[in-house]
């Protein structure tokens, strides 16, 4: 452990906040989004003291330009989607899959060592030890 006289110090670039309470957190936060409350909203709702799921029901339609999470964050997602498309252009997402335990894809690959098809040190010929 490296003990440090100064803690150190950053910026964050900014600070967006859904809440409907003014808590620590909004008042430092750059942008505030107002949120619907408990009874606004349909939400689920657990305790470590319960091992059942609580279920709430609107009473009212949230007021004013609350919104529920579920609308603040689907407006927001939609938005950066919208943006992304024209400020990342196009990505291809790349899935990195484990070798399952006990599966024919890892008893293939002795001691867990996954050998290159491509670079000649197994073979490429179904039947024959290759992964994925």
């Amino acid at each position: 452990m490296v003990w440090r006289e100064e803690a150190p110090e950053g910026k964050l670039d900014l600070l967006l906040t859904l809440d409907f309470r003014m808590t620590s957190t909004t008042v430092f936060s750059d942008v505030v989004l107002p949120a619907a409350t408990w009874y606004e909203k349909h939400d689920l709702s657990s305790t470590d003291m319960h091992p059942f799921v609580h279920a709430f029901n609107p009473a009212i339609s949230p007021p004013w330009q609350t919104r529920t999470d579920w609308d603040a964050f689907h407006t927001i997602a939609r938005e950066f989607s919208r943006q992304a498309a024209e400020h990342l252009g196009v990505r291809k997402d790349v899935v990195a899959a484990p070798l399952l335990h006990d599966t024919p894809d890892e008893l293939a690959n002795p001691h867990g060592r996954v050998r290159d098809w491509k670079a000649g040190s197994a073979s490429r010929f179904p039947a024959a030890p290759c992964p994925n």
